[in-house]
């Protein structure tokens, strides 16, 4: 009797075991399988661009098309600015109270805030069956501030202010063409509004196309995890400097060469990883 029932359990068990890896097998087929829309993973992702949420679904057998969220934001960087008035020798200028009290501050120290979201659709092509390769190319639609820059002591440069309009006074009077007071980077010269404030924004477009490459799954064949690997490009046009009232801020061209940087920074790199977990 206990033997006959040992082998109840054991015959039992291999049974268990033969359905369970039936199942399996159908399973992974059916997850496997190609179609419209019949699938969805949900990733994180981390990289150049930001940390972003997203979602997966296929629209053919070797597209996937791929719509989330991404973005980013730092802490203050703070640094000292170089204030151009100490550069002024011209003596009907030197001699006026708001240049003179200008004069007397070296650097003013400036802050740099990074802020950069985004929300993204891309399709993917995966041109190999077996090989985890695809093309991506898409759209980035968000922010038209990459970084903004501004004084850490809130109103405390109306002498630049001041000063800036005692210049622009003088170049209009004797038509010269002396150069803003501001505070220098590189070859940029960001002046203070009327409030006494240095509001300057980098500007890019608000809407980036967007392609690379990537190696890797974002929806899984036989798992529910898969990773993935990108690499491309995210073309936001020319960035330029502008201040709040979105007048533009021309580059001397003369000493960092900031300026000539920021001409051939048409594109954003975007290096990436991503996490998903396939839901059906």
């Amino acid at each position: 009797m206990k033997n006959n029932f040992h082998r109840f359990i054991i015959l039992f068990t291999m049974m268990l075991s033969a359905v369970a890896e039936a199942n399996a097998q159908k399973a992974d087929k059916l997850h496997a399988e190609d179609g419209l829309f019949n699938h969805l993973s949900v990733g994180l992702s981390y990289g150049l661009t930001g940390a972003g949420i997203d979602v997966v679904m296929p629209v053919h057998k070797l597209v996937t098309l791929r719509a989330g969220f991404s973005g980013w934001t730092v802490g203050d960087i703070r640094f000292k600015a170089i204030n151009t008035a100490s550069e002024i020798t011209q003596a009907e200028m030197v001699e006026d109270d708001a240049v003179r009290r200008s004069k007397m501050v070296d650097k003013v120290e400036l802050a740099i805030e990074p802020n950069f979201w985004n929300f993204f659709v891309l399709a993917e092509v995966h041109p190999f069956k077996n090989v985890p390769f695809y093309f991506a190319a898409g759209l980035y639609m968000g922010s038209k501030n990459f970084v903004h820059f501004g004084n850490t002591n809130e109103g405390a440069l109306g002498f630049l202010y001041d000063a800036n309009q005692k210049v622009e006074d003088y170049n209009r009077l004797f038509r010269t063409n002396y150069p803003p007071i501001g505070l220098k980077f590189g070859d940029y010269v960001f002046t203070a509004d009327e409030r006494g404030n240095i509001d300057v924004r980098m500007k890019t477009n608000a809407v980036k196309p967007y392609v690379g490459i990537g190696f890797g799954q974002h929806l899984a064949k036989t798992h529910r995890v898969s990773l993935a690997v990108d690499f491309g490009l995210m073309f936001w046009g020319t960035p330029k400097f502008v201040l709040n009232n979105d007048v533009e801020i021309k580059s001397s061209g003369k000493n960092s060469g900031i300026g000539g940087a920021i001409s051939w920074l048409k594109a954003w790199p975007n290096l990436q990883i991503r996490v998903a977990y396939k839901i059906f």
